[in-house]
């Protein structure tokens, strides 16, 4: 795949800076690793949502994403400003100032309502990164990242909840 092209079944829209880059992003507690060598790039005004099961990893891939927590090797780029509202005041939220973009965060989302309000906004000032259990959340999301054992196992885009989880129940967990 060219890098100018969007993969596969991903929406086709003008490309624009990376709001957020992560590569080799690993983290490790002691004898532990939670996350291993995760590369993730989003793309300025896209939204994308982690899926995993309980333990995948989730939590801190978006804590290492957002600067809370430092990996223990890896890079974590220079990403824009972090917001997060509380996901039911995303319905009001003003339109994101395109001289200072942020990267909209929220962990656990478990409806897709707050999705959707902010999608419905249309602002490419704006970029969206939630973690999820939920297949429907994830469904909402223009791109879907699978996380096990801490891995980066695949990508969906524009998948529906049902393709989402069946991909998710095919997920195993160690811990």
């Amino acid at each position: 795949m060219n890098i100018d092209e969007a993969p596969q079944g991903c929406p086709q829209r003008e490309f624009s800076p990376y709001a957020l880059e992560m590569d080799a992003v690993s983290l490790a507690y002691g004898s532990v690793t939670v996350l291993s060598e995760v590369t993730v790039g989003l793309v300025r005004g896209g939204v994308t949502a982690v899926i995993g099961p309980p333990g995948s990893g989730r939590s801190t891939l978006l804590d290492c994403a957002t600067g809370r927590r430092t990996p223990t090797s890896g890079w974590v780029g220079p990403h824009d400003r972090i917001a997060r509202p509380a996901p039911g005041q995303w319905d009001r939220l003003p339109h994101a100032d395109p001289e200072n973009p942020e990267l909209l965060v929220a962990d656990d989302l478990e409806d897709a309502r707050p999705l959707h309000a902010v999608m419905a906004l249309e602002d490419q000032a704006r970029t969206v990164l939630v973690t999820t259990s939920s297949a429907a959340v994830a469904a909402a999301a223009d791109v879907t990242l699978f996380l096990a054992d801490g891995r980066l196992t695949d990508v969906m885009c524009g998948a529906s909840a049902e393709e989402i989880a069946a991909r998710l129940a095919g997920l195993t967990t160690r811990r």
